[in-house]
């Protein structure tokens, strides 16, 4: 079980993928990978001749993880298949400077392990046994870190702050203001969700990231150490925007972050329909 605590302050229990979950998604994207190479490698090798494979078969190894990891919030297609992601350990937002130094490391820890094991004459031709067998040794260290670190993360994990976890599918939440509605229809209930009301200042200070956090938060209601990291949260994002109700919200910590998810997701599609929108908080930019 991996504990992330995010810039908020709020606690995220997620489940340590471990490395058998890995190396066979792993196996997934590299066939994948290698069903583009020799589609492209056929093409490539007519147009710009067979020179030009190693340097496009790089190009598509790394591109394909960094798109995908890009854009699929930490998942690749091998990722998907069996519910995986990658995630910061520290809680913050992806960056391509991360995913950067994760994937380029991939070729010392995976790459160059694999030519010493299918075709070790290419790296030793011409060194004796010893020199072989000392030599494939520490190549392959790298290759055996995540079988004994204690959170399964390798070395480019290390390198870049990040971890792999189980994601499960889950149903996207169109508005989590509807499932409050259906959950409370009695008049305690309404007479709760009136207290919980905001002003479009209160409103301006979060963007998108601390929304998802928010979001993934109340998913996991259920969890372990769920409500005390839902009344982290509640007491934090009170204090950010001035809310002066405490009393309810240490009463009700689940329907305030529960109506403060609904009016701060109203707003930032607003605001979307305007041409503007918000990444983070208000001391970042909006784009």
């Amino acid at each position: 079980m991996a504990t992330v605590r995010t810039p908020e302050g709020m606690l995220l229990h997620f489940q340590l993928a471990s490395v058998s979950e890995r190396y066979v998604a792993m196996a997934i994207d590299l066939m994948f990978v290698g069903l583009c190479v020799a589609v492209v490698s056929v093409l490539m090798a007519f147009v710009f001749g067979p020179s030009m494979l190693m340097l496009g078969f790089f190009f598509l190894r790394h591109g394909y993880f960094l798109w995908f990891e890009t854009r699929g919030k930490g998942t690749t297609f091998g990722k998907r298949r069996l519910h995986l992601r990658v995630i910061r350990a520290d809680g913050g937002p992806m960056s391509m400077e991360i995913l950067l130094a994760r994937n380029l490391s991939r070729d010392v820890e995976f790459f160059v392990p694999f030519v010493v094991m299918m075709a070790p004459e290419v790296l030793f031709d011409g060194h004796g046994g010893l020199v072989r067998l000392a030599a494939s040794i520490w190549i392959l260290v790298p290759l055996a870190v995540p079988f004994w670190h204690p959170k399964n993360q390798r070395l480019g994990d290390l390198l870049a702050g990040t971890q792999v976890v189980v994601a499960p599918p889950v149903a996207m939440l169109s508005d989590l203001a509807d499932v409050n509605r259906k959950q409370h229809q009695s008049v305690v209930a309404r007479v709760v969700e009136e207290r919980f009301k905001f002003t479009t200042k209160q409103l301006e200070i979060y963007g998108e990231h601390e929304l998802k956090v928010l979001e993934e938060l109340l998913r996991k209601s259920g969890a372990p150490g769920a409500a005390k990291a839902q009344r982290a949260a509640a007491a934090s994002i009170a204090k950010k925007i001035g809310f002066t109700d405490r009393l309810g919200i240490e009463r009700h910590e689940k329907k305030f972050l529960q109506a403060f998810y609904s009016a701060q997701r109203g707003h930032l599609e607003q605001r979307m329909l305007l041409g503007k929108r918000r990444l983070k908080k208000r001391d970042g930019k909006d784009s």
